[in-house]
């Protein structure tokens, strides 16, 4: 019986490890979405990027994460127009259009879904 419990613990440790990733701020737990970015002043907007969901003082917040490590913390605004860089020296410039935001951050541009199913350009 002991045998039996020890032999499930790996199978608990390695489903708890599958696709959830631990969300900024608050420490909600999300998954991560492919996105479009085109990162370090790329003019081709490729799905390349991810973007973690979570809740950072009461509002929406994010990482988008570039596929060489880089990322970017962003928090929505409180009338949820814009979504702000949260941390670093760049300031963000962003529009809410319809179900998207579409983020400048420095050399970097984001379009990032107002939901989780949202349509992708």
């Amino acid at each position: 019986m002991i045998k039996a419990a020890f032999a499930l613990v790996p199978l608990a440790l390695l489903s708890a490890c599958k696709d959830p990733v631990q969300a900024p701020g608050e420490g909600g737990v999300v998954k991560s979405d492919a996105i479009w970015c085109a990162a370090d002043g790329s003019t081709e907007l490729k799905q390349d990027c991810t973007l973690e969901r979570g809740n950072e003082q009461g509002k929406p917040s994010f990482v988008i994460r570039h596929p060489d490590g880089k990322f970017r913390r962003l928090i929505a605004t409180e009338d949820g127009q814009n979504l702000l860089a949260a941390d670093g020296a760049q300031p963000s410039q962003s529009a809410r259009k319809g179900d998207r935001w579409e983020v400048i951050l420095g050399d970097d541009r984001y379009v990032v879904p107002v939901t989780a199913d949202a349509p992708h350009p």
